[in-house]
């Protein structure tokens, strides 16, 4: 079964609406996905897009690198470009107006 409750409140919230077109071949797969599931399609439809938007915040939270591009990365950490006059103009004017800036 889909896990659907709202942890904080122990109820289903549903107090938005979303609608969406879809052609035939789109109604037949959610039609036959939330009958093997055993709930309707709204049930569904709100599990997959939660658990589809949840993967796609978390795929594109983060990068991944290549070996190479790691080892440049480290090296640029180690070694940081020397600041020019107007980077250390632009830090002397931000902490200047922001009060927690160290």
């Amino acid at each position: 079964m889909l896990d659907l409750i709202d942890t904080r409140t122990g109820k289903i919230g549903q107090t938005r609406t979303t609608q969406i077109r879809h052609d035939d071949k789109v109604a037949m797969l959610i039609k036959h996905a939330s009958e093997v599931l055993g709930v309707n399609k709204t049930e569904f439809l709100r599990h997959a897009i939660t658990k589809e938007a949840n993967r796609i915040i978390k795929d594109n939270s983060y990068h991944v690198l290549t070996p190479e591009d790691a080892k440049l990365f480290l090296a640029a950490l180690d070694k940081p470009p020397a600041l020019t006059p107007h980077a250390l103009k632009t830090a002397t004017s931000y902490r200047r107006r922001v009060v927690y800036a160290d």
